[in-house]
This record gives structure tokens, sequence and C-alpha cells, in this order.
């Protein structure tokens, strides 16, 4: 089986003074991914705690073989939802976090390894009020 994708992220302001004066503000970023897996997950939550991915575990999502994803490791997320989400690690994972508003894309990288200390891990969700709509697309081994 093979895998072909990208993470792009691009940021671009044209700040302007209204006559001659232009300041341009910009950050870009894209990787490409030719290797590894990757899993969609979807639901809703609520202001508790959904599980969503264990380090090891399999989800739901079933690759273009059939199978169903497991990951070694997440390396890389993206999530977007209806409202205020915070998508956040536990265990080995503890210090990866990201916030979503507004159906806005947010993408978050694992620690350094050097933040790294057990060997277990899960991703949760769960929004700051009321409830959510959710995407998450997690890129790992």
């Amino acid at each position: 089986m093979a895998l072909n994708g990208r993470m792009n992220v691009d940021v671009l302001f044209h700040d302007t003074d209204g006559t001659t004066s232009l300041k341009v503000v910009s950050l870009e970023s894209a990787t490409e991914y030719t290797a590894g897996k990757v899993a969609v997950v979807t639901g809703t939550c609520g202001t508790t705690a959904v599980t969503i991915a264990n380090l090891g575990g399999a989800l739901a999502y079933r690759d273009a073989s059939g199978a169903q994803v497991s990951f070694s490791s997440f390396d890389r997320m993206a999530v977007q939802g209806s409202s205020g989400l915070i998508l956040a690690g536990a265990g080995q994972y503890a210090d990866m976090s990201l916030v979503s508003t507004g159906w806005r894309v947010a993408v978050c990288d694992k620690p350094p390894q050097e933040l790294i200390v057990p060997v277990s891990g899960s991703l949760n969700i769960r929004t700051k009020g009321g409830t959510a709509s959710y995407t998450v697309v997690i890129y790992g081994t």
C-alpha cells in the first residue's frame, strides 16, 4: 500500500497605509508525505473529553485496502470543527494540543523526542462549552 499527501500552512497579510507604503507579513510551510499512515476521525463531542485515538489501538477508520488503521506514533494532526474545540494529547503526547474555532483548520506536530517520557498515549477532544462536530486527520507511523 502507498501513501501520498501533503500538509500546507500559508499565512499572508498585506499591510498598507492606503497610498504607497506596503509591508508583507508571511509564513509558509509545506510538507509532503510518501510513507506512513493517515486516518480521519469524525464525530461530536461536548465538554467531557472523548478519546479519539489510543497509541497502538486500531481506529474505526479503514485505509484503501480495507484494513483498520493503527499507529505506533502520532506525528502530526489537523483538526476542524463547528465551534471551539480543544484537541489534546495524553501520556507521551501530553505536550501536544491545539484549538480550532469556527471551522478553521488547526495543525499540530508531536512534541520533540526529549519531551516524550512514557511509552503510551492517546488523543482526546472536547469543547470549551456546548457541543461540536469535528474532523481530525492524523498522520503517523
